[in-house]
């Protein structure tokens, strides 16, 4: 068995290289939540067993609660001897709590059992195993590995592999597993895996199998008691695969809410945090990215996957190089473990410059453990530092010279007010040094600012250092009184604004007053700003202007003329005797009249609310109908004896 467990043991593989990391870990909250759905009184066997597991996974062999212990063993002396699942569930539960409970199982229980090896269902093979190793029954490996390989081959799911391995793991020491681990082959399995998004992997995507791979799969490494070997080596599993699979059994810890998906979730973890030979590991900045006087250190967190501390790692700082320059600040330093939780690195120590800074640190373990899925780690962090000026000089320089008298002005002191005028020019030096190093620096944002006072008004101008990162700044009053100041003459305040994402203390410092004379104040012109902001006129609608009526007399003369003929054609009808005397009121000749009518008013819609196309509709019905009824009545009046 030795032999063959070493091979199985390969899934523990050595190649931390792997770019998969690991995402998250079982945080204190969560640990609390999901005890709480193991806590309490057990309605059945099963969640009695996964209740039990989980908590023991969680508490990583720990004891369990009075209440839980007692819950259980009560459902354990009452399991159905004649239900193998039963018998299996109680099995396992008494191998975690026999210590507390005090149950002896029939024979007839063990008997039932043992004729259950025979089968060739995997779960029912899982289940006997489990019951006869967890109340102390001897049984016959080699009938057993077996029976557990045949059973392999007629349904080599991953699911039922899984429990095979599991099965396997609970075999007595020296058990022959070369022929099992030919047919089972843990390699061929994580093939079948689907991948998502290269961070995840699963199969069938289920917990319940993703969980139960893993699960077998440490047990069996725990078991034979055999430090993990190389992927080279047959039956492996690469460590990325591993990882990933990790990762989607902590994707289910928020939405875990019954006891058999919170153990399946707990079950691998525990495995994985109780292994003797790898640690998977989880890395945290938690000093933060900024490195000032203040906070002086990097440090570190690495937990296992129940946020655990870890403190047997080698730590070691590969480099930490400036961003800008390239310039290496520290390089093969250890970091050392507080004695707590933190892995610290005292960077402050070695007066780093201002700036950003890229950090490389390597991680080996120093227990005898394998460190998984985490060799190397790479962040940026920014330092931060005081700044001070230096040799500031201030003054005015005549337009036709090239050099003036500048006065001193020691920070953060003011000078007096001073004038100007447009035949001069405002000349200011400094530099900006970092307190930490003493070297002088250039920050991204430096600016002097003139604010008028009477108006508020103000206008700022760029400064920009010299290759000796001296600060030269001047403004040509001649040129910048009416481009810049539009010839607003009088008194201003000057300050120097310094600020940069690296600097600690940015500086807005007032230093001096100047009465500046730029001539005749120009017509209030106002700059674009203003001008975006004034008040704009009002815009109103014009609507389009009615078309002049004619008068009154005209448009009652135009209706007299319509209505005229009308009139004419009544007397006209008088004159040759129209009457209605032959008139007949029967049907047809009524709805003939009718349709009539009909037309005419559609004809009086059509001009006052009825378009063309919807008048044409009702006119093909009334038509139709007038047609028929019109053609009946005046083949009447012709064949009338009085016509």
């Amino acid at each position: 068995m030795m032999n063959s467990v070493i091979l199985l043991s390969a899934v523990l593989v050595l190649n931390v290289c792997s770019a998969s990391q690991l995402l998250s870990v079982i945080s204190p909250t969560e640990s609390s939540r999901l005890a709480g759905l193991f806590q309490g009184k057990y309605s059945d066997l099963e969640s009695a067993y996964y209740s039990i597991t989980g908590l023991k996974s969680l508490t990583s062999g720990g004891a369990i609660g009075s209440a839980e212990t007692e819950s259980a063993c009560s459902l354990v002396s009452a399991a159905d001897a004649s239900s193998i699942t039963s018998l299996g569930f109680a099995g396992q539960i008494y191998k975690e709590i026999q210590t507390s409970c005090k149950h002896t199982f029939s024979q007839e229980s063990i008997d039932f059992a043992v004729s259950q090896l025979e089968s060739g269902n995997v779960q029912t093979l899982h289940s006997a195993i489990a019951f006869l190793t967890g109340v102390g029954q001897e049984v016959d490996s080699a009938a057993v590995v077996e029976a557990l390989s045949k059973a392999v081959k007629g349904d080599n799911s991953v699911l039922s592999s899984a429990l095979a391995l599991s099965a396997a793991s609970m075999l007595p020491e020296g058990a022959n597993l070369d022929d099992f681990l030919s047919t089972v082959d843990i390699e061929d399995m994580a093939a079948q895996a689907d991948e998502v998004d290269s961070k995840y992997l699963h199969f069938e995507n289920s917990l319940d199998i993703t969980s139960k791979f893993l699960t077998a799969v440490f047990s069996l490494s725990e078991v034979s008691g055999q430090a993990p070997v190389l992927s080279s080596i047959q039956h492996s599993l690469p460590v990325s695969q591993m990882i990933q699979l990790t990762n989607y059994v902590l994707r289910s810890k928020n939405s875990a809410s019954t006891v058999k998906e919170a153990s399946l979730i707990l079950q691998p973890l525990g495995k994985i945090v109780a292994s003797k030979h790898v640690t998977l590991a989880k890395s945290e900045v938690v000093s933060g990215t900024a490195i000032s006087e203040n906070r002086p250190n990097i440090q570190l967190l690495f937990s296992n996957l129940f946020s655990q501390p870890i403190e047997n790692l080698n730590v070691k700082a590969d480099a930490i190089i400036r961003a800008s320059d390239n310039d290496l600040l520290i390089s093969d330093a250890p970091l050392h473990f507080d004695g707590l939780r933190l892995y610290e690195l005292k960077v402050w120590a070695s007066k780093p410059k201002s700036g950003f800074y890229d950090v490389s640190l390597s991680i080996a373990s120093s227990g005898g453990k394998t460190l998984v899925g985490l060799s190397s780690l790479e962040f940026r962090v920014k330092v931060t530092a005081k700044i001070v000026l230096r040799n500031v000089q201030l003054g005015t320089v005549e337009k036709e010279q090239t050099t003036g008298t500048l006065k001193n002005i020691n920070y953060p002191g003011k000078m007096t007010a001073f004038k100007a005028d447009r035949q001069q020019r405002v000349v200011m030096k400094f530099q900006i040094e970092d307190q930490t190093s003493g070297s002088l620096i250039t920050p991204h944002q430096t600016f002097i600012r003139f604010e008028h006072r009477a108006t508020g008004k103000d206008i700022v101008f760029v400064a920009e250092a010299d290759r000796s990162s001296t600060y030269k700044f001047e403004v040509d009053l001649s040129v910048a009184g009416k481009d810049q100041f539009h010839s607003n003459s009088g008194l201003y305040s000057i300050s120097l604004i310094v600020g940069d994402a690296t600097i600690s203390n940015p500086i807005f410092w007032n230093f001096s007053d100047v009465t500046l004379k730029l001539g005749e104040e120009a017509s209030k012109s106002q700059s674009a700003m203003e001008t975006l902001y004034t008040q704009k006129p009002e815009i109103r609608h014009m609507f389009r202007e009615p078309e002049v009526r004619p008068p009154t007399v005209v448009s009652q003369a135009f209706t007299v003329a319509v209505i005229l003929p009308l009139v004419l054609l009544l007397i006209g009808w008088k004159s040759v005797g129209a009457n209605l005397n032959g008139m007949s009121f029967a049907p047809k000749n009524l709805i003939f009249h009718a349709g009539l009518g009909g037309i005419f008013v559609l004809y009086y819609f059509f001009w006052t609310k009825l378009n063309m196309f919807v008048t044409l509709q009702y006119l093909f019905g009334l038509g139709a109908v007038t047609f028929v009824f019109g053609n009946l009545v005046l083949s009447e009046m012709a064949n009338s004896p009085r016509n």
